[in-house]
């Protein structure tokens, strides 16, 4: 593709994501051909049937997830965000396996095989961050999991940090991929205000409107392709093949559930106001996306980190889809913090048993 750069089809301070989009509607047939031209095969190991697909109900939601590696070995979970799939962790999934961890990768609420509440009263209530995270910690009750390491990406580490903030005694210790936490504030920030102080997140505000879900005359599968061929089409670590996956799986969902979780900002603040200056206890890493085009460097590191009781802050070179486009970084920065996260825990443990003893 030469007259078609990866910067022509990502959001920006002055595209618009509606335009981005129809752009690549536009641009379909060449884009198309690029990606398949340059598309590698889908390793066997990473065939969406090659993974352990599972289902819970979990408080009155059923959810879909994969289960991998040791059932004996500690828990992770990975939440993904939007507008992405369990499945954009196989290389994750298949490294902590590996590893000797026990991986489980959920479809968020609205996303996947998981339910799909629909919300066109307003009431945002299944996709508040707080019943989230409830979710996510019932399913390791009803997995029999006391503790697990919670690691999220986009939406999904969002999801992961509140995990943490509402439910500490649920989680070894947080990972969030790109996405810093967000501190408890006592006044709210509307979504408006957000694109007008970051316009790289102008998207938050685009996405309270309905209007979105009506973009390319209410067609779910045009939305799904001017969607992923702006993700993966020229980006390198999504095959054509995976591609159709995501395309075929919100052609049948739609987008809905993924846009409500930027509307329930609201009930996200309130649910946090209990929680202001109070400190953050669980052992932490936030890892900074070093070229994300859609959350800024300059912007996750200006977040305030003075409530945290432990945080580690690790850097990743890519986009924002790092963890399919770059894996094998993001793996390492993953294997480095667990592997002296659980050392130093094991450490700590011995410590106290010796004290205990004399």
């Amino acid at each position: 593709m030469t007259e078609t750069s990866n910067t022509d089809f990502k959001v920006s301070a002055t595209a618009s994501l509606y335009n981005v989009l129809k752009k690549v509607i536009a641009d379909l047939p060449q884009i198309e051909a690029y990606h398949t031209a340059n598309s590698k095969p889908t390793p066997p190991d990473h065939e969406v049937s090659s993974f352990n697909h599972k289902h819970a109900t979990v408080r009155g939601y059923v959810y879909h997830y994969v289960e991998e590696g040791d059932p004996k070995g500690i828990p992770i979970v990975l939440i993904h965000g939007f507008p992405e799939l369990w499945y954009g962790w196989r290389n994750q999934i298949r490294h902590l396996e590996k590893e000797g961890y026990r991986v489980i990768a959920i479809d968020n609420l609205g996303f996947g095989g998981s339910d799909h509440p629909r919300c066109e009263a307003g009431d945002l209530d299944p996709y508040r961050a707080k019943n989230l995270a409830a979710n996510v910690v019932e399913l390791l009750t009803q997995l029999n999991i006391d503790k697990a390491v919670i690691i999220g990406h986009d939406w999904g580490a969002s999801i992961a940090w509140k995990t943490g903030l509402h439910f500490p005694e649920r989680c070894h210790a947080i990972i969030g991929l790109g996405i810093p936490h967000f501190q408890p504030a006592r006044e709210y920030n509307d979504p408006e205000t957000i694109a007008k102080m970051i316009p790289e997140l102008g998207h938050f505000a685009t996405f309270q409107s309905k209007d979105v879900e009506h973009w390319f005359n209410s067609d779910p599968h045009t939305q799904a392709v001017a969607y992923y061929n702006a993700m993966f089409a020229i980006a390198p670590g999504t095959n054509v093949e995976q591609k159709q996956y995501y395309i075929d799986q919100f052609t049948r969902t739609t987008f809905h559930g993924g846009y409500n979780l930027y509307r329930a900002g609201r009930l996200n603040y309130e649910d946090e106001l209990p929680y202001v200056d109070k400190p953050y206890t669980v052992p932490s890493l936030l890892i900074v996306i070093d070229q994300d085009h859609m959350v800024p460097r300059t912007f996750v590191e200006s977040q305030n980190t003075d409530t945290f009781v432990s945080l580690e802050i690790d850097h990743v070179d890519g986009d924002h889809g790092v963890h399919s486009t770059n894996p094998e970084s993001v793996n390492q920065v993953f294997s480095k913090f667990l592997t002296n996260f659980f050392h130093r825990k094991d450490k700590s443990v011995q410590h106290d048993e010796k004290k205990a003893r004399e």
